[in-house]
């Protein structure tokens, strides 16, 4: 008897006795049937050599079977984790031709990129989306990142659930290329949590062919400004059938005026509130004595009418407005086109943004959260900054934008001074703090600005009562 071969066979017989608990018996029977009468008879003493061969020839199959299965298996395994994509859930808030440009934006990034699946979900305008995402914190369904105002996403840092964006790979050489004052937006206790991607600027709309009627060029200062709005103003009896400027009466409108003041800063570094201070006083004055002049008409809602009736010369508005305020004026003889909101006291262009940012969530995977990141980079990138500002007139926020052929040959063409909305960025600033309570403080100081234009205060006693009121919601925010 070889004993290589007896070693050899005892092993591989106690192995699958081992892993099937059958007796030596019946495992020949299911797996070495035409050897199992040969070892009937080596049980009764009939041994015969080729009797071990065969069986180890068998044994020798079903162990290579096993293993191609086993590789099969893995293999199959594996190929359907790498087939897998990462998905990236973005909830957003871009209506109609906003939301059309975005998703072609989107799908060009999922072709350049099949490993990532990203999914645009539109959860209604900006407060509409701000407060789900709050509720979606409440009940751990955020998503894998979103569109936030400013002080909505301070709100959610300081819930703990924000990645900052200055953690992921490569953000400084990301941000190199973005405007200072951009970055600055993000920035929430000395740290980069955010970036914007949809930011547009305050701007002032005018009818060209009526400025020319009056034989002026749009106004470059305030002290212009306000000369033009009288000079632009017809009244026919009692009654003004066309107003010089027309502006709403929201928190961003003051604040971009107040910025040209000196003021648009309404609390300082030591966390007190400068409200009521000279600057914002000056800018309030002055869109107040404008309307009580009669050569300003200032509502809270949109100038729809206002611009089909061609009852306004000059508006006060945001870059993104264009789209809807050229529909409202089709038709007419005169257009209308931009330029810069007038400047004040500082002498220099001082733009106001306003937007919002985008934040990418750290209850989301990780491999969710770097894809994520990669289509943050993707829609900060010079192309894809060029392509959303002359598609929808918000502000391009990479500074490699203005060197382009594309950017260029659209601005020459533009009959709307479409370079406006670029004018001035490296010196502009977020209308909103990035603070939890914020939102609150904007109703307030909108609520002040509204009491001033329409009477039932005056400038200082409405600023003033913003400030105690302000100081009120953080004292109560705080616990104090």
């Amino acid at each position: 008897m070889n004993p290589v071969l007896t070693g050899l066979r005892k092993n591989y017989i106690h192995r699958l006795k081992s892993d099937t608990k059958m007796s030596k018996s019946v495992v020949f029977k299911k797996y070495c049937p035409h050897n199992f009468v040969e070892y009937q008879n080596r049980k009764q003493g009939g041994y015969k050599r080729n009797i071990t061969v065969k069986i180890i020839n068998s044994l020798e199959v079903l162990k290579v079977k096993r293993v191609l299965i086993t590789m099969i298996v893995v293999i199959f395994a594996v190929t359907m984790i790498f087939a897998q994509k990462t998905q990236v859930i973005f909830w957003e808030a871009m209506e109609a031709k906003l939301g059309t440009t975005l998703q072609t934006i989107t799908n060009l990034f999922n072709k350049q990129n099949p490993n990532i699946d990203v999914k645009l979900v539109f959860v209604g305008n900006g407060e509409q989306l701000d407060s789900k995402i709050l509720a979606a914190e409440t009940a751990h369904t955020l998503p894998t990142m979103a569109q936030v105002y400013p002080a909505w996403a301070g709100a959610l840092v300081a819930k703990g659930v924000v990645t900052p964006v200055e953690d992921f790979p490569n953000f400084s050489k990301v941000t190199a290329s973005i405007y200072q004052s951009v970055v600055n937006m993000g920035k929430i206790n000395g740290k980069v949590y955010t970036l914007p991607f949809n930011q547009g600027i305050y701007i002032l709309y005018y009818r060209p062919l009526m400025l020319a009627a009056a034989g002026i060029n749009p106004p470059k200062t305030m002290s212009e400004l306000a000369r033009d709005a009288k000079l632009l103003t017809i009244k026919k009896g009692n009654k003004t059938v066309r107003y010089g400027l027309g502006f709403r009466t929201t928190y961003g409108l003051f604040t971009a005026v107040a910025r040209q003041f000196g003021g648009a800063k309404y609390i300082n570094s030591k966390g007190q509130f400068t409200i009521n201070s000279p600057e914002n006083l000056k800018a309030l004055e002055f869109l107040v004595n404008l309307v009580k002049e009669g050569y300003a008409y200032a509502k809270y809602g949109y100038f729809d009418n206002e611009l089909t009736t061609s009852s306004v010369a000059m508006l006060f508005g945001e870059g993104p407005d264009l789209p809807f305020d050229l529909s409202d004026i089709s038709g007419q003889k005169d257009g209308i086109k931009m330029t810069e909101v007038p400047v004040g006291t500082s002498g220099k262009l001082a733009p106001l943004f306003r937007g919002q940012t985008i934040t990418i969530f750290n209850t989301a995977p990780k491999a969710a959260q770097l894809a994520a990141w990669k289509y943050l980079q993707f829609l900060l990138s010079p192309a894809v900054q060029a392509y959303w500002a002359i598609k929808t007139n918000y502000s391009p926020l990479n500074k490699k934008v203005l060197n382009l052929t594309q950017w260029k040959n659209f601005v020459s063409q533009s009959p709307y001074n479409s370079s406006v909305i670029a004018s001035g960025l490296a010196n502009g600033i977020s209308y909103s703090e990035n603070l939890p309570y914020w939102p609150n403080i904007i109703t307030t100081i909108q609520t002040a600005f509204q009491n001033a234009v329409h009477f039932s205060m005056t400038p200082q006693q409405a600023l003033n009562w913003a400030q105690a009121r302000a100081t009120e919601i953080k004292n109560k925010y705080l616990n104090k």
